[in-house]
């Protein structure tokens, strides 16, 4: 449990030391850092910005850079280089045909830049950046061997290209910088660096482990954030906390990392301290808890004899006896309570075990197992045994005749059941038969409704046919006189002379309208004289057909009634029929029932006869029991 505790406690602890570690400890110390280079780095911008736009540089620019005032310029950027104790100060001027650098450390020094020129891609590389300001880690032929972090800065004038007349700026001693970085410490193993923007160290220290952030994809993927970044990673097989923020006014990373083993080796040391601290304190307790356990298992000892001597010797008579008046003493007052409860169902028992031996010996001189010699016990047997095979002889003879007069009632039932059957076919045909007779009457009767109806439709046809008739002559009439006024209007047509002939043609045209309805009248009232013939044919026809359907309605009715009388006479037969049919079920059953009982008589006869010998037996087994169960009881001590 020691172990187990401090293991938890370390982990716990670890864990925390790890989440403070990349939440507070290295993000607070990046932003100081930071903070700190960018402080050292704000006056050098300044100077900068105040040496691209200073009015005495531009003035002399516009006036073309004459030799004269050269020394007033020198002056000038002495002084900027004195002030903050610059590496060097330097601009360059632009006036779009020439560009011109000038380098102030101590003394003043004159170049021609040229894009052509490697040493010189500085600058052209700047002005295609369009950027304000940059910080560039450079060396050039005034500077020799020893790097220096030049800030750039564009001036306000802008020349007929478009592009800065006036570029000043500052070359800081990068071993101030280098000492500010590389003198970071945050632990004992915590260091600094400072990487470009593609990733390469600048500036670290001399225990640095990183220095290529492009070295393996976990590192690359610290690169291209703007903000603060922290990360636990694996490089060259170590374990590292790895803190990295982007500084804007530097345009570089700055870079923290932090051994995961400076901060282990402390918390193992720290466990291992504890572990062997907990190690001693138990070694003591152990010495301490000897003397107290031997006082504690003394009792339990004299504990164990007492119950060893009572197993042994089985005296229930017997009690623990002990000093203790804690948990022991409530034990041994608990088993005590327990060998008393024991004592007493043991005598209850060593009675109960004697009574059970005289009624196990009185159940053996009934069965006759006890005095079988004495001739009252023979005899009691032999009139046992004669009893019950007598039984079984009578039993068997009733149960012989009785199964004969099942069969028989069987027989019966079976033909009486036939008998009912058929009368039930009978009963339900003649029920079938009245029914249909029902239908075949309803039918009939929606016949002659039907013939009826049509008789008097057809008499109403021969009405309609004569009234069509009449108007048939009516119009017959009209043609007529239409004819005769078409006669007339001709004569008239034919003395009006020229002006009549048109009416004479309308006239003629009429008449023969008129004709045509005569003929077609004519025609018509053939069809109707045929019409009215075959009516009166239908009628007679319809009067003979409902004269036939209702004798046979009447012949249907005596059918049905005898029908009726039929279904009457099956319905008696089949209610007589399973009243017999019910009977000799009845008997049938009877039949059975006496049967099964007779056989439960023999069956209990045999069953009597097996019972007497079961209790032999049981009396036999009872005798041994009561024997094994006195013996096995007396081996205790109870008292009496």
């Amino acid at each position: 449990m020691t172990l187990l505790t401090l293991f938890i406690q370390t982990s716990l602890y670890t864990k925390s030391r790890v989440e403070s570690l990349m939440q507070q400890e290295l993000p607070t110390n990046l932003a100081y850092l930071g903070a700190e280079v960018a402080l050292e780095l704000a006056p050098s911008i300044h100077l900068s910005r105040s040496l691209a736009n200073n009015p005495l540089i531009e003035r002399w620019v516009k006036e073309g850079s004459p030799d004269a005032e050269l020394t007033a310029v020198s002056d000038e950027m002495a002084k900027t280089f004195q002030d903050l104790s610059f590496a060097s100060v330097f601009f360059v001027v632009n006036d779009g045909e020439e560009i011109d650098y000038y380098y102030f450390s101590n003394t003043l020094k004159t170049a021609k830049l040229v894009e052509s020129n490697f040493d010189d891609a500085w600058y052209f590389e700047y002005l295609n950046s369009m950027k304000p300001y940059e910080l560039n880690l450079d060396s050039n032929e005034f500077t020799g061997d020893s790097l220096q972090m030049f800030v750039n800065y564009s001036g306000s004038k802008i020349n007929h290209l478009g592009q800065p007349m006036i570029i000043g700026g500052v070359g800081l001693d990068m071993q101030k910088l280098a000492d500010l970085i590389s003198n970071y410490r945050l632990g004992e193993q915590g260091r600094a660096s400072l990487a470009n923007h593609q990733g390469l160290v600048e500036v670290n220290s001399n225990n640095s482990i990183i220095t290529d952030l492009t070295t393996t994809p976990e590192l690359e993927s610290l690169l291209g954030h703007k903000g603060q970044v922290v990360k636990q990673v694996t490089y060259q097989g170590q374990e590292l906390f790895l803190g990295v923020v982007w500084l804007e006014d530097l345009q570089r990373y700055l870079v923290v990392e932090v051994p995961l083993s400076e901060f282990m080796t402390p918390i193992k040391q720290q466990f291992y301290k504890s572990l062997f601290l907990g190690g001693l304190f138990l070694l003591a307790s152990l010495i301490l808890l000897y003397p107290l356990a031997v006082s504690l298992s003394r009792p339990l000892v004299k504990f164990q004899q007492q119950l060893s001597d009572i197993t042994l010797s089985l005296d229930l008579s017997k009690r623990l006896e002990t000093s203790d008046q804690a948990e022991l003493g409530d034990l041994a007052s608990q088993i005590n309570s327990l060998l008393k409860r024991i004592e007493q169902a043991i005598s209850g028992v060593l009675v109960s075990s004697e009574e059970l031996t005289s009624t196990a010996t009185h159940l053996a001189q009934t069965a006759g197992l006890v005095g079988r010699n004495t001739d009252k016990q023979q005899e009691v047997s032999q009139t046992m045994a004669a009893a019950v095979e007598q039984m079984s002889s009578s039993v068997a003879e009733i149960t012989s005749t009785m199964e004969e007069l099942s069969a028989s009632s069987t027989q019966i039932a079976d033909h009486s059941q036939s008998v009912v059957e058929v009368a039930n076919l009978t009963l339900d045909s003649s029920k079938k038969g009245a029914d249909a007779m029902q239908n075949l009457q309803e039918r009939m009767g929606d016949i002659h409704q039907d013939s009826a109806n049509s008789l008097q439709e057809i008499i109403q046809l021969g009405s309609k046919s004569k009234e069509i008739s009449k108007v048939m002559d009516l119009i017959n009439t009209l043609a007529d006189q239409t004819k005769l006024i078409a006669f007339n209007a001709a004569l008239e047509a034919s003395s009006a002379g020229e002006s009549g002939k048109r009416f004479s043609v309308v006239a003629s045209e009429i008449r023969r309208l008129a004709d045509s309805v005569t003929d077609s009248t004519h025609e018509i009232e053939d069809r109707i004289q045929e019409i009215q013939d075959s009516i009166s044919r239908l009628v007679i026809t319809s009067e003979k057909g409902a004269d036939s359907i209702q004798l046979g309605m009447q012949v249907s009715s005596e059918t049905a009634e005898d029908l009726n009388a039929l279904v009457q006479a099956a319905s008696k037969t089949s209610n007589a029929a399973q009243q017999i049919s019910l009977s000799t079920k009845q008997q049938k059953t009877a039949s059975g029932q006496v049967v099964v009982a007779l056989h439960d008589i023999a069956s209990a006869s045999s069953h009597n006869a097996e019972s007497v010998r079961n209790i032999t037996d049981v009396s036999e087994s009872m005798l041994k029991m009561s024997q094994q169960l006195t013996e096995l009881v007396h081996e205790f001590k109870v008292k009496r």
